[in-house]
């Protein structure tokens, strides 16, 4: 563990490598470098864990703290740059490794231009490595630059192309969203700072448990503004405008951006502080509520994009909600299992998206496509793999037992509109993807299609369609002593199962006889007034972009235009103009007599006081 250190070292150094000299390496030399800079951090993370569990004692949490330097000092406040590392932080760890080494591994078979393959490492190489320092900080303003290291990275990668004019104002737009969510978690490190006048994360949870009352003041406010800089990193409802900005990314970036590192280091800081939260009730009110809108307004978005990258990415937001749900259940290691599925599953749709874009050779509308499933596939399978695992197909899929703990745990702490609003989310998420699929795979081939796909290409397709599988289930996770555990009492919850059961045979039923083949009397109903109103409304993303354009845009803009013309400029103007006039005005009365006049004033004076001097 001594060399923990270099998993941050070794992806910065892999970044200025590749950003200084990228462009006069051969592609497949970036390539090499690419994964091998991946490779090594898995290898290192494989011995990490080897250390950790043979040091380890049963039934007891090994914490490893490594001191590296002093960053500063400011009067009596001390921030050390120090390595912590415990079950939690090497389960995030192991997590990014292994998901980034899948992901590194497509990207190398995705890409062909020099030029994006090594700008899509080196991004990727800082965005990891920003990431490894948020895990392994033990002081939250060094979290911080970790957290800051995570938005720099994510607006490089939605700004991958950048001279396109529509890419590059994404990006802008993204990064001024990000900072306003950044800015609500350094408020929330101060207010920790002033009411516990320490930053040390193990410090921080040892005073809150000691010194600070439930619900008091200070834990609603830290836990409030750090819930909403947790939302914004996830793109939850109403931060949801910056996820959109993903669209301009290439679906490698996607996966790297909506699949693991958004997910992954929000859910962190909530999990990391898991114990503050626990002590603010009125906090989890917020996030059911937000977890519920956000389930309700991305599925119906999803229902109607023709747009795949947007339909996939609304689809993906939509399940990041149901992690908000389990943490309203304050069962963290269920909030855990869920990250661990939501990772595989939207890894897997977001892989399988891809190909279908470069068998289209860059097309992205769904309603272009067709007949494709026996022309490929193994696509085919990997999307159906992806449907069942979003369904929650019963008893087979990760998914499910993840889903059904979930619901369960709401239904059993009285949150019964929160397990309402969670199935019709699981139904209208299976729709979604099945009209993809349907329309695909199974509607009138439009166009001949002839883009081969090699089987290094569909190779982490298939590793991550197995993983999706229950193999996974219940996976042991070293986190005794970290975060708290709760048992999940599974009586009477096979009757919840059977009702998942029932609505993605529901699901499936209702997509079957929408988007299959639709008859007369469907396209009738789709074409009447209030269906083409809600078509209309869902497709422009329920106009909320529109209605923020409104609200702050148009009067921001509106503000700026004043202050171009610079209005104490134009105040000064006017002030000297009245100033010239009267100047000019007293000028004016001026002649040559009275100069003479003047004069002779001044004369006369001057020889009657010589006058006076002489008598």
């Amino acid at each position: 563990m001594n060399l923990l250190y270099l998993t941050i070292v070794i992806p910065v150094l892999s970044f200025l490598l590749l950003i200084c000299i990228g462009h006069h390496i051969r592609r497949e030399n970036i390539t090499v470098i690419g994964l091998s800079t991946i490779g090594l951090l898995c290898l290192l993370m494989g011995f990490v864990n080897i250390d950790y569990y043979v040091n380890s004692v049963p039934e007891t949490s090994l914490i490893y703290t490594r001191y590296l330097w002093n960053w500063f000092t400011i009067n009596n406040i001390t921030i050390p740059v120090s390595l912590y590392l415990d079950g939690l932080s090497l389960v995030f760890l192991t997590m990014i490794a292994f998901f980034s080494l899948i992901i590194y591994f497509f990207a190398a078979g995705y890409f062909t231009s020099l030029k994006d393959i090594y700008t899509f490492y080196a991004y990727g190489n800082l965005l990891i490595a920003s990431l490894f320092l948020l895990i392994l900080a033990g002081d939250l303003f060094v979290l911080f630059v970790g957290w800051v290291g995570v938005s720099i990275s994510c607006y490089l990668l939605i700004g991958f192309y950048y001279r396109t004019k529509k890419v590059s104002y994404s990006a802008v737009k993204w990064f001024a969203i990000i900072h306003i969510i950044d800015a609500f978690l350094l408020i929330g490190i101060f207010l920790i700072y002033t009411g516990l006048n320490t930053l040390n994360i193990a410090d921080i949870l040892n005073i809150a448990s000691n010194d600070l009352a439930s619900d008091s003041e200070i834990i609603f406010w830290i836990t409030l503004v750090l819930f909403v800089a947790v939302i914004g990193r996830l793109g939850l409802f109403p931060f949801h405008l910056g996820i959109a900005q993903f669209v301009m990314a290439p679906m490698p970036a996607i996966a790297l951006l909506q699949s693991f590192t958004i997910i992954l280091s929000g859910s962190y800081l909530v999990l990391r502080l898991s114990l503050l939260f626990t002590m603010s009730s009125d906090v989890f009110i917020f996030m059911g509520v937000i977890a519920g809108i956000t389930i309700i307004f991305a599925s119906c978005i999803s229902l109607v994009q023709n747009d795949i990258k947007r339909l996939v990415i609304y689809i993906n937001l939509c399940q990041a909600s149901y992690l908000l749900l389990a943490f309203v259940t304050q069962n963290w290691v269920l909030s855990l299992n869920f990250i661990i599925s939501y990772c595989i599953t939207s890894l897997l749709l977001l892989f399988s998206t891809s190909l279908l874009i470069k068998i289209g050779n860059g097309e992205r509308n769904v309603n272009r496509f067709g007949g494709l499933w026996r022309q490929y596939p193994i696509l085919y399978s990997c999307f159906i793999m992806s449907a069942a695992s979003i369904s929650s197909l019963p008893w087979v899929m990760l998914s499910f037992y993840a889903k059904s703990d979930i619901i369960w745990e709401l239904i059993k702490a009285n949150k019964m509109g929160l397990g309402i609003i969670a199935l019709i989310g699981s139904l209208l998420s299976t729709i979604s993807i099945l009209r993809l699929i349907f329309i695909v795979f199974h509607h009138r081939q439009k166009v001949e299609h002839s883009t081969k796909i090699g089987f290094l290409s569909y190779l982490p397709l298939i590793i991550l369609a197995f993983m999706s599988t229950n193999m996974l289930l219940y996976l042991p996770l070293p986190i005794q002593g970290i975060i708290p555990i709760k048992d999940i009492n599974a009586e009477n919850q096979f009757i919840l199962q059977l009702l998942l059961v029932a609505i993605t045979i529901l699901g499936f039923i209702i997509a079957y006889i929408l988007f299959y083949h639709p008859n007369p009397e469907i396209k009738e109903v789709v074409n009447t007034p209030i269906s083409k109103m809600l078509i209309k409304l869902w497709r422009n993303e329920w106009y909320f972009s529109k209605l923020i354009h409104r609200l702050f845009v148009k009067p921001y803009h509106y503000i700026a235009l004043l202050m171009k013309k610079d209005p104490v400029s134009k105040w000064m103007y006017f002030v000297n103009w009245g100033i010239k006039k009267v100047n000019f005005q007293i000028v004016s009365l001026e002649s040559g007599q009275l100069r003479w006049y003047i004069m002779s004033i001044v004369t006369g004076s001057i020889v009657m006081l010589f006058l006076l001097i002489l008598i």
